[in-house]
């Protein structure tokens, strides 16, 4: 009986485990979409970046990469800032648990209202691929990559400002 018990004990934390991940895809995809309907009533802040992100964070995103905690909420507002309405619609995420650590990947679809209605919307499609951690708080993305693989509309346009402050971010080795 005590196997049993134990089996089921390990089933029930791997379980809990794929729910708290599947948590981070889906409430980091409806923080995006709420900062945008709310942009100064629901800015990126260190609170949302701690609730999902480790300290040592590194993202890889079209736009370009960035690392650490410290920046990513100035830089998350910079990115969403070119659009206003967006939704983001994330795939169920396959999740590959190894004790503390897990890799996770999920499909999306991003559609993106241009703050300028003449330009439309820019809707794009991929997947993700990211790092999760176990950390005393839970579980957090260590690494996020985003891998786009088609798109419509016409893209954001390019931000010099966006690009420096995502550099400064990275170790000069990378």
């Amino acid at each position: 009986m005590s196997n049993e018990i134990a089996e089921l004990d390990r089933r029930v934390r791997e379980l809990a485990d794929r729910a708290e991940i599947t948590e981070l895809v889906v409430r980091g995809f409806a923080a995006i979409d709420e900062r945008q309907r709310d942009p100064a009533g629901r800015p990126f802040d260190e609170a949302w970046a701690r609730a999902s992100f480790t300290e040592d964070v590194r993202f890889d995103f079209p736009p370009g990469s960035f690392a650490g905690l410290a920046g990513a909420p100035a830089i998350q507002n910079r990115i969403m800032d070119a659009f206003g309405a967006t939704q983001h619609l994330a795939g169920v995420p396959l999740i590959e648990l190894d004790g503390d650590r897990a890799r996770v990947r999920w499909d999306a679809v991003h559609t993106h209202h241009h703050r300028e209605p003449e330009r439309g919307l820019f809707v794009s499609g991929g997947h993700y691929e990211a790092e999760a951690v176990r950390t005393p708080d839970g579980w957090r993305f260590r690494r996020m990559a985003l891998h786009v693989t088609w798109t419509t509309g016409e893209p954001p346009r390019p931000d010099p400002a966006l690009r420096a402050l995502m550099a400064a971010t990275l170790p000069s080795d990378t």
